[in-house]
């Protein structure tokens, strides 16, 4: 099992449906080739864990890559596991928007990576978080 996180800026102004109209087409693509993780957006950014079958993730990378919606993508070095890190969730999807100003969101991502193993993963979402709150 491999897992890829990236973050990257958008190119665009996502308004809250276009961002749910994103997480379900990713969620349905996502399901279909059992891949699992968590999509993270402040607004401008995003970050998403992918995990699952090695050809299978980078196959959604690929797709990510060639996204005009994407500027400036990021990659975390792979991390091969033998178990997924995020359960069963397709494509969890936090929208800072969506929550409370500020410390909401950071509260929620922090209750979302609490029961990830891979300390490397909880501090690229933390970090993630963290940093929405200084913008």
């Amino acid at each position: 099992m491999q897992i890829i996180i990236y973050i990257s800026r958008a190119k665009q102004n996502f308004t809250s449906g276009d961002l749910a109209d994103l997480r379900d087409l990713a969620d349905a693509r996502n399901r279909s080739e059992d891949i699992t993780g968590l999509l993270l957006s402040d607004g401008t950014r995003f970050i998403q864990a992918l995990e699952g079958d090695a050809a299978a993730v980078q196959t959604v990378m690929d797709r990510i890559a060639k996204d005009p919606r994407h500027n400036n993508i990021s990659y975390f070095r792979p991390i091969t596991t033998n178990y997924r890190q995020f359960g069963k969730w397709t494509t969890e999807y936090l929208d800072e928007r969506d929550l409370c100003e500020g410390r909401g969101f950071f509260d929620c991502v922090m209750r979302h990576v609490a029961d990830v193993e891979c300390d490397s993963i909880k501090a690229a979402f933390i970090g993630f978080a963290a940093l929405s709150l200084s913008r």
